[in-house]
């Protein structure tokens, strides 16, 4: 048997070839698990963003956090506070960032289910096209008729004082609080002279301040009531789950 000597240089080519074989075999893989990965976010996206007028699945949990789970009770209650929405995600009109579809997949993996059934937790303006809201939305995974896991946050948080600024348009009884308590500041700040054009008994000036707090009132509640109704404004408990814009 005789063997032939090597060639060094066909040799090299040899090596080069099979380099790039692998490589380019490497880089099929690659993109083919990013072709899929693409798809199924894809798919994710789709979910979001589809209306689903179904009633809910019930689901059982198998790994989950009992912290990110909560009741339409204490939503209502958050929403109502600080003036938010809570609906379908299809109605969310902003973009959904890649961590959202990331914690999305990993939660339906560990839980081997397919959530049908989205939520959004998010100021109005994010459910409107021509705004640029900005503002800490969550998202939800509806888990039962009463029951729905946090998914995810992101954005900014909301402004500290935002509490207070929606305090009055939470329900009547704060609207109404609210009234008075300006009705009362302005019966006490408002010069006397604004309200008595001449000297008058103590008595006199109790009532005129009495007079000047009722009719207050009224203008207060006649302007609040024409404001509202002019651009259509709800109280926040009515508004939390609200899909029309208000």
């Amino acid at each position: 048997m005789r063997f032939k000597p090597v060639n060094l240089r066909q040799e090299l080519i040899r090596e080069r070839n099979a380099l790039q074989h692998k490589t380019a075999r490497l880089l099929g893989d690659a993109l083919q698990i990013l072709n899929h990965a693409s798809e199924n976010d894809q798919l994710l996206i789709d979910r979001l963003r589809k209306p689903n007028y179904e009633a809910p699945e019930q689901m059982h949990l198998i790994k989950y956090d009992a912290d990110r789970l909560f009741s339409s009770e204490e939503i209502r209650a958050t929403c109502a506070r600080y003036r938010l929405r809570f609906l379908d995600s299809s109605s969310f009109k902003k973009d959904f960032p890649y961590d959202a579809l990331a914690e999305t997949k990993r939660f339906e993996k560990d839980n081997h289910l397919t959530v049908s059934k989205f939520k959004m937790m998010a100021p109005p303006e994010m459910f409107n096209l021509e705004d640029r809201c900005k503002k800490d939305p969550l998202l939800f995974a509806q888990v039962g008729d009463n029951s729905y896991y946090l998914i995810h946050q992101w954005g900014t948080d909301l402004a500290w004082y935002r509490a207070l600024i929606m305090w009055p348009l939470k329900n009547i009884y704060t609207f109404a609080q609210t009234l008075v308590l300006l009705s009362i500041l302005l019966t006490f700040v408002v010069p006397l002279d604004w309200i008595i054009r001449r000297e008058t008994h103590l008595e006199q000036i109790i009532y005129f301040r009495i007079a000047f707090f009722l009719h207050t009132i009224i203008f207060l509640v006649g302007f609040c009531l024409f404001l509202g109704m002019t651009f259509r404004k709800n109280f926040s408990v009515a508004e939390w789950d609200n899909p029309c814009f208000n």
